[in-house]
């Protein structure tokens, strides 16, 4: 399902994250020709020794699994995750307090010489801007997002 970037929330915007910043993406219960198809328990751990991969269960809870350690991923609400993001993609980070108690992020999606084209998002939460901001750099205002993990709230 297509959801507009600047209303990602939950578990739907930490897997678009996740595809933004180039993680390798393994969904349970998919047949391995799809896209982000279910390689096996073993080809899972195994690729997850040798880089970080995102696993997404039965019950669609997101992990982050690497050196045979698995926990959960939630950089939209996990500063310890969103973080790393701050570090590597964040431009600009703004609390706005008129018009409404709102965060403001940026991220430069293009950069031509010494041109810059950024991507601006909002989000009631810093980490929840960030993460944004991350995604529409690199994504686009709109992702497509599997069923499994759009709540209801973004159908």
């Amino acid at each position: 399902m297509k959801i507009k970037t600047n209303a990602l929330t939950g578990r739907a915007l930490d897997w678009a994250v996740a595809r933004a910043i180039g993680m390798d993406i393994y969904i349970c219960g998919r047949s391995s020709d799809d896209e982000y198809g279910w390689i096996g328990n073993y080809s899972v751990w195994k690729k997850s020794c040798e880089q970080p991969v995102i696993t997404i269960g039965l019950c669609n809870d997101i992990h982050i699994e690497f050196a045979g350690k698995s926990k959960p991923y939630s950089p939209s609400t996990n500063w310890e995750q969103c973080g790393q993001l701050i570090e590597r993609y964040i431009d600009d980070l703004t609390h706005m307090a008129f018009r409404g108690d709102h965060w403001v992020a940026n991220c430069r999606a293009v950069r031509v010489g010494d041109f810059s084209i950024f991507k601006t998002q909002t989000g009631d939460t810093p980490q929840i801007a960030i993460c944004r901001a991350v995604v529409a750099a690199k994504l686009g205002d709109e992702v497509e997002i599997p069923d499994e993990l759009v709540e209801k709230s973004q159908s």
